[in-house]
């Protein structure tokens, strides 16, 4: 073949080229109403169910899809779900157990742009209807939620759980892992905004939460064997909450909880009810196991008795947090830091605002060095 020819041939080859196939993208049907009258979840999960894998599913900018029961995927891969702003809205009080959406094992979804509303205007806390999160995510591998909303709910406003029970620990295949959460506003959520129940490569960025009942993020595992370890919360900002804007009180020692990077956080209103002394940190290791690794640097929080409160950690670092004390609260101690049982703990460069003193420990914490902080 000539060069000519070849050229030719390439020239010819390149001109029918296919471009790159484009997403190929879902909407509501125009049955399913779409204006919160009437609730149409039962018609939007057998519309769902019909939508292929690895698409793109777009609702329609500002409308209201009103619900009774869940939405729920199970088992999908390589979903986008495209709020575009709308809202799903509980129109009646539900079972106990209604999430406004329900994410159950799969991988690689993505929702954004949406909005979840429940049934509890107030976001008060009922313990009959505690489990009726905004978003459930249960044992999803790959999971992205970016500027969604999650108001009104009696549970969680996003809820990171397993889809199914973990019989051992290390037997973690059914736990969510690899979460984002980007510019996401979680309020009047009756327990927690964000519970990390049974999940591992967790990052919240960038968000609002507040208020909520309990508390703004709590590390909840329910047994010894449930995950919640490699989570990264960072430039949040947090308003007002019942026990603290992250706890960690659960079940379980290393190396299934721990790892754990605070940073960068601004709390804006106190934690606790009028008479109440909760630290707005807690992690509470449970008797004779140990967690470690954990930063908490950079924050702004406002406490009452402690600034943050520590039982049998190892490997923590506390440092350049300013933290203001309410000496007026009537609360006891004003710590910057409790330690109990706690080791190789390094506080430093730490604004202690109103605080009595920088550190207490107990007799049993070993390791503890404090240098460059102020009352």
């Amino acid at each position: 073949m000539t060069c000519l020819a070849a050229a030719a041939l390439a020239c010819c080859a390149s001109a029918t080229a296919k471009p790159p196939a484009r997403p190929v993208i879902y909407t509501p049907p125009s049955s399913i109403k779409a204006n919160c009258s009437v609730a149409v979840d039962a018609k939007l999960n057998a519309w769902l169910q019909s939508v292929p894998d690895n698409s793109t599913i777009r609702f329609g900018a500002g409308r209201c899809y009103g619900q009774d029961g869940t939405i729920a995927l199970t088992g999908r891969t390589g979903l986008v779900i495209d709020g575009q702003g709308a809202e799903f809205r509980a129109l009646t009080p539900g079972a106990s157990h209604r999430a406004n959406w329900l994410f159950t094992g799969g991988a690689n979804l993505t929702v954004q742009n949406v909005t979840v509303t429940g049934s509890d205007a107030q976001g008060a806390y009922d313990p009959s209807v505690e489990w009726q999160h905004g978003f459930s995510v249960d044992g999803v591998q790959g999971m992205t939620l970016t500027n969604v909303q999650a108001h009104a709910t009696w549970g969680d406003g996003i809820d990171l759980g397993n889809s199914a029970s973990t019989p051992a620990c290390g037997d973690d295949e059914s736990s969510t892992r690899n979460v984002v959460i980007d510019g996401a506003t979680l309020e009047r959520n009756g327990r927690q905004g964000l519970a990390v129940v049974d999940a591992e490569n967790v990052t919240l960025r960038n968000s609002t939460i507040g208020p909520v009942a309990w508390w703004s993020v709590d590390l909840e595992t329910d047994d010894d064997c449930s995950i919640a370890r490699h989570v990264t919360i960072d430039r949040n900002t947090f308003g007002a909450n019942r026990y603290g804007v992250l706890g960690s009180i659960g079940f379980g020692g290393a190396p299934q909880v721990g790892d754990v990077t605070f940073t960068n956080n601004t709390q804006t209103a106190p934690t606790g009810l009028p008479g109440e002394c909760w630290a707005p940190v807690e992690v509470l290791s449970p008797e004779g196991l140990y967690r470690g690794g954990y930063t908490f640097s950079g924050n702004t929080l406002l406490a009452r008795r402690n600034g943050f409160e520590f039982r049998r950690l190892q490997n923590v670092a506390v440092s350049a947090n300013a933290v203001t004390f309410d000496a007026a609260s009537g609360c006891g101690g004003r710590a910057g830091v409790l330690l109990v049982d706690s080791h190789t703990v390094g506080i430093t460069g730490n604004a202690f605002t109103g605080a009595n003193r920088v550190v207490l420990a107990d007799g049993a914490s070993t390791g503890v060095t404090a240098t460059g902080n102020t009352l």
